[in-house]
């Protein structure tokens, strides 16, 4: 799989630590991991959190040719666990606030087929890169669209949604977003998967429920897997896990089941470990088949 992400790179501050993150990145380098090559859209401050992350970009095997440096500081998120569960602030403005390409950089990217190109609703929050965005989504020539909705804070509102439902083939939401992406459309919370399937062309859309497992919805019916019952260190990046082993699965023909499940065993050693992008033990490589 060759795979594009556009969008945050921030660092999670935990209490006495951190871990390199955003969305965008904690799914590519699970592609990595599971054996597929991706590249980021994004920028970093020129500032010593910058050059870590360019270090890590780097032992991670992400391609950086289309990552900008912006004066704006390479973005953070606080983040306070409450039952494991994750409460995030973040630093604004953040240089992923000012994703800006040269042509040079666009010409490149342009000319290139990709799997899927990867994006979500945060990184629109600033007029600079949601107008970068908006040109991905115009020209990437991409097998797959994947939006992940990812709902932050007030980081949100119709006109992001929208721009990244135009495009896209796959869904990506939590149960929690269902009812307020239905409202921003008028629609009643029970009808919003059909009506992105029958009115929107979405092919595929996946909903994540905590404990309680992850759907995937299609014209074709849905499929369902359950959660393992794991120790929980924390759920940061458990939900871009599940996104990168389920899009990877796929790419290598499974069905949409076999490939939700898969998925999902990689969400439950993500939630027990530290971190979005845990080491892979060879017990998991086992089991996914890698």
């Amino acid at each position: 799989m060759k795979a594009l992400a556009f969008g945050e790179i921030l660092w999670d501050v935990f209490d006495g630590g951190r871990t390199l993150g955003g969305a965008p990145l904690n799914v590519l380098g699970h592609i990595r991991k599971l054996g597929g090559e991706g590249s980021i859209v994004s920028a970093l401050g020129d500032d010593e959190l910058g050059a870590l992350t360019r270090f890590r970009l780097e032992d991670l095997g992400i391609g950086m040719d289309y990552l900008a440096t912006s004066d704006c500081p390479t973005g953070y998120a606080r983040i306070q666990l409450v039952d494991g569960v994750p409460g995030y602030s973040f630093c604004t403005p953040a240089a992923w606030d000012r994703i800006r390409l040269t042509e040079d950089q666009y010409d490149r990217l342009f000319a290139q087929d990709w799997d899927v190109l990867i994006y979500g609703t945060l990184a629109q929050r600033d007029g600079q890169s949601a107008a970068t965005l908006e040109r991905l989504l115009s020209c990437v020539k991409a097998t797959e669209f994947f939006f992940d909705v990812n709902l932050r804070l007030d980081y949100y509102g119709l006109e992001a949604v929208e721009r990244g439902l135009k495009k896209a083939t796959i869904v990506k939401m939590n149960d929690e977003e269902v009812p307020v992406i239905a409202s921003l459309y008028g629609q009643r919370p029970d009808s919003l998967i059909s009506w992105l399937i029958e009115e929107r062309g979405v092919s595929k859309v996946l909903v994540t429920s905590g404990k309680r497992g992850s759907d995937c919805y299609s014209a074709e019916g849905c499929c369902h897997a359950d959660c393992a019952k794991v120790r929980v260190v924390d759920t940061v990046g458990a939900g871009d896990s599940l996104s990168a082993a389920f899009l990877h699965f796929l790419s290598k023909g499974c069905p949409c089941q076999e490939a939700l499940e898969r998925a999902s065993m990689l969400a439950d050693y993500v939630v027990g470990h530290a971190g979005a992008i845990p080491d892979y033990d060879d017990e998991l490589r086992r089991k996914l088949g890698i």
